[in-house]
């Protein structure tokens, strides 16, 4: 699923805003409270492991969820953001230089701390954009999805030609069936690079 999903991500041009920090969720090798070692790899669950493959059609429901979380993201819609959360659901991001840095953020809290998060990017006519890519989409027994993916995120101030790259990270998801749509249990943010914080963007 890996590169394939990402191209056809990418062909969809799937675009979300991220000045802030990461999103992750939790996969099966880590709770999720936790945050995953630089040297995990969970992905590899994702075949041969302990995911079976989802259906085209249920492949095709998480990735939509996933370009709608990019949307609401590019655009500051913060309130569509927590709507694609379940009730009790969670924002983690996590700080690969210091494991105990974990910033963890309700569903119900989403919209009021993302718009004071992001205000810094408001004021100065800026907007971050997320492409996503390599996507892996695996199924657990009791019909949850487990997602891994990667993110580029890149800043522009309107006006301005040069876009900037900001941060690279993995991105780890489980969802669930809530209703008739999916939405995300846990989603976590894992960087690549320490110091990313939502308040500096």
């Amino acid at each position: 699923m890996g590169s394939t999903e990402g191209v056809n991500v990418n062909a969809s041009r799937i675009f979300g805003a991220v000045a802030l920090f990461s999103l992750l969720a939790a996969s099966p090798a880590f709770a999720a409270n936790e945050c995953p070692g630089s040297n995990d790899m969970a992905w590899r669950d994702y075949r041969g492991g302990s995911l079976t493959a989802p259906t085209p059609e249920e492949r095709g429901d998480v990735i939509d969820l996933l370009s709608q979380y990019a949307w609401t993201m590019d655009n500051r819609d913060f309130n569509g953001l927590a709507a694609l959360f379940v009730d009790n659901g969670h924002y983690y991001h996590c700080d690969p230089g210091n494991p105990n840095a974990t910033l963890g953020i309700s569903a119900a809290s989403l919209a009021k701390q993302f718009q004071t998060m992001f205000a810094n990017l408001a004021a100065t006519n800026s907007s971050a954009t997320r492409q996503l890519g390599s996507i892996l989409i695996g199924k657990t027994t009791d019909g949850n999805f487990e997602v891994a993916l990667s993110a580029q995120v890149s800043i522009q101030t309107i006006g301005v030609s040069a876009v900037q790259l900001d941060y690279t990270a993995k991105l780890y998801a489980t969802i669930t069936q809530d209703g008739e749509l999916l939405k995300f249990i846990v989603l976590k943010v894992a960087p690549y690079q320490s110091g990313i914080q939502a308040s500096a963007r």
